[in-house]
């Protein structure tokens, strides 16, 4: 894929503005969010490829669920048509490949990460008069049924499960209790493209593919410029990719804005990145 190209160059995108534009008139849906990560992956809108496979899943689901009957139901109705009978499930041969953050390619290959799937899900319930809430939970998005807000969805594994449960899986695999005891946010569009590039800017670092994390991390910039978790990813990668003129002029131009304990931690951080002191 081409990284010549670097889609959101301006606010005047005309991707950016159109779910900018859905946003604004609360329209926006999750899978308006993923249609804007593959679009900046594509270079160009994939919204017409999603149709076909959208319709076969709709399809596949409409016998098992309806808005009468309770979240339960529909949510084992969900996972009976798009992971039982449909085959959706988590890539676990190639979890970071590029292709698990297209929603196209999810619907086409019905292989992708938790989030693409929850898309998916997400997606066709609401098709089908059903509202799924995305859960932004650490190290795996999960789906709630808003009606039930008790019942989950984990589209990855294709089951149906409780929060409490969920909770557990976390505690078994070495969670601290800060995050056990915290609530799960739920995730509105936005913060949708924001994790999902996030996951893009951390797999593309680790292969040292800098031009395309660089690109992400200046996606999520943009997205949200008053997230200071944002600004401070954006420097390390750039001490990481060796860029530490770069880093320091990121810092430097955020210090007027800054403000607490970042305002209190920054210049500190800015003088060692003079000194050419590199933070982890």
């Amino acid at each position: 894929m081409s990284t010549e190209k670097v889609p959101w160059a301006s606010p005047e995108d005309s991707a950016f503005a159109e779910f900018r534009a859905l946003e604004t008139a609360d329209r926006a849906s999750l899978f308006d969010g993923a249609l804007l990560v593959a679009h900046w992956l594509a270079g160009a809108s994939v919204a017409s490829a999603c149709e076909a496979p959208l319709v076969a899943c709709c399809d596949a689901a409409a016998p098992w669920v309806a808005p009468r009957f309770d979240a339960a139901t529909n949510a084992e109705g969900l996972v009976t048509a798009l992971a039982q009978s449909l085959g959706y499930g988590g890539d676990e041969a190639a979890y970071g490949a590029l292709e698990n953050s297209r929603i196209d390619q999810v619907l086409t290959r019905r292989r992708g990460l938790p989030i693409t799937l929850a898309v998916v899900y997400a997606e066709v319930g609401r098709r089908l008069g059903l509202a799924l809430t995305g859960i932004n939970a650490p190290g795996h998005f999960m789906l709630a049924m808003a009606r039930d807000p008790r019942v989950w969805i984990d589209p990855f594994g294709g089951s149906v499960e409780s929060e409490d449960v969920f909770r557990d899986r976390l505690k078994a695999r070495g969670a601290p209790a800060v995050v056990l005891a915290a609530p799960f946010p739920s995730c509105e569009p936005r913060a949708l493209v924001l994790r999902m590039l996030a996951n893009i800017q951390q797999q593309q670092g680790e292969q040292k593919a800098w031009s395309l994390a660089l690109q992400a991390s200046e996606a999520r910039r943009r997205l949200a410029p008053a997230q200071l978790a944002v600004l401070f990813d954006h420097v390390q990668l750039l001490q990481r990719a060796g860029q530490h003129e770069a880093a320091e002029a990121a810092l430097a131009d955020a210090l007027p804005s800054l403000e607490g304990r970042a305002e209190a931690l920054a210049p500190a951080w800015l003088a060692q990145l003079r000194r050419g002191v590199t933070r982890h």
